[in-house]
């Protein structure tokens, strides 16, 4: 599903965010990112997203080859994929309903379509009753539910997570974890981005450690 062959990402002559990263990611599989800030966890989300470009070695992901994306086919490779960041980016002035329906109408999906969708996996991600509150009156433990419900809604084949617990009591980051692992055992493919490590040995899945941009270890619990 996702194979990077010796990627390094270099923002100028003498800053390296990354160098020579190998690792693959099967289809199904649910995976962590560690290190301490700046060690590259980032910087690999958003090569995946293709918000970054690489600026040597090979990476494919879902089929595509990152480096011979176009503008043209961008938008249909990026249908695959699902973000969910650690502050939310909920609109403000939009309902739930509406900044999770947000990301199907700018698909082109219709709206009648669109809000249908965005009320199942709000029901998925608990959140049904709350369908027509505004972000601000919702707690941050419930915002990030929407997001999660926001990477879902397209019915993606990776989702995404960047610091996802970041701002969340030690029980709300569980609960969303267990969230997300139930997403997994759906068939989506889960990459996490994380310094929490007490969610890492908990769970007890497949860990790839950064450090200074190099990928150092590729821990499989099993």
């Amino acid at each position: 599903m996702i194979e990077f062959k010796r990627v390094s990402k270099s923002y100028g002559k003498d800053n390296k965010a990354l160098h020579d990263v190998s690792f693959s990611v099967n289809a199904g599989e649910l995976l962590f990112l560690t290190g301490h800030s700046g060690a590259g966890k980032t910087t690999i989300l958003k090569l995946i997203m293709r918000m970054e470009t690489i600026s040597y070695g090979q990476a494919s992901v879902n089929g595509y080859e990152l480096r011979s994306l176009n503008a043209g086919s961008l938008p249909e490779y990026r249908k695959t994929l699902g973000m969910i960041f650690q502050d939310h980016q909920l609109l403000n002035n939009r309902t739930i309903i509406e900044n999770i329906a947000l990301s199907l109408l700018i698909r082109g999906y219709s709206k009648a379509h669109s809000l249908k969708q965005s009320r199942a996996v709000l029901n998925q991600v608990g959140l049904a009753e709350k369908a027509d509150f505004y972000p601000h009156e919702l707690s941050s433990g419930q915002q990030q539910r929407v997001g999660i419900a926001r990477a879902l809604v397209a019915k993606p084949d990776i989702i995404l997570a960047d610091e996802p617990t970041g701002n969340l009591d030690p029980d709300l980051s569980l609960e969303l974890m267990e969230l997300l692992l139930e997403i997994n055992d759906a068939g989506t493919t889960v990459v996490i981005a994380t310094h929490d490590l007490f969610l890492i040995k908990k769970l007890r899945k497949r860990v790839l450690v950064l450090d200074s941009g190099k990928l150092i270890d590729d821990y499989r619990p099993a």
